[in-house]
């Protein structure tokens, strides 16, 4: 009774978003062994759970997949109607909120090709869920580390700013909000230049519910 007046918040991400217990088996980064080396010990250290907690909802489902791209035609991609009709396994979430492309960023997807599949993953979660509310994050970049120790060479890829623009271009489109963390010019921290520590993760929440906030 106590969650039943309380928002139903989804996620849909990538390996930023991930936590064992809490998302797909199958591609999770956050497992035990990253806990430790993060410090992301438990689930209200994510990002997600904390937007959750500071927005006062309940989380609905997170499906998110360690490495998995919007583009690319996969059953792991964004567009994938199985990982869409997911998100309602807990009843029909209130708020979904939106972090990918981050990979297709950093795999060096063609813009042309993410903005084709970006958009198409946003009809399809406008008609599974007309009634609930999208917000799409921009691309937020982590500090970087030594260049031995980078998850990939972000620096070898087309810049960041472009997939951000096309992220907000068409969740406009799509009658969708944006969470636009990228505006803030801010770089959380990394234990690879890619994945957060419990610092960085708390400044990607910072930054989400600052958006949330002022819609």
């Amino acid at each position: 009774m106590e969650n039943k007046n309380k928002k139903i918040i989804s996620i849909l991400g990538d390996s930023i978003s991930t936590f064992a217990g809490y998302t797909p088996a199958g591609a999770v980064f956050y497992d035990d062994w990253r806990q430790r080396e993060t410090g992301v010990a438990d689930p209200g250290a994510t990002w997600w759970m904390q937007v959750i907690e500071g927005l006062g909802g309940v989380l609905g489902v997170n499906n998110s997949y360690s490495g998995s791209t919007v583009s690319c035609g996969l059953l792991t991609s964004g567009t994938s109607l199985r990982r869409l009709e997911t998100l309602g396994a807990e009843g029909d979430p209130d708020i979904i909120l939106v972090s990918m492309g981050a990979n297709d960023w950093g795999f060096g997807i063609h813009p042309q090709e993410f903005e084709r599949e970006y958009r198409r993953m946003l009809q399809r979660l406008r008609r599974l869920y007309p009634d609930s509310t999208i917000y799409c994050a921009t691309i937020l970049r982590g500090q970087p580390v030594p260049e031995d120790e980078m998850f990939f060479n972000v620096d070898s890829v087309i810049s960041p700013n472009i997939y951000s623009d096309i992220i907000r271009r068409t969740a406009a489109d799509e009658g969708c909000l944006v969470a636009d963390l990228a505006a803030h010019h801010m770089e959380y921290e990394t234990i690879d230049g890619v994945h957060p520590n419990k610092e960085g993760m708390k400044l990607i929440a910072c930054l989400w519910l600052k958006e949330l906030k002022e819609d």
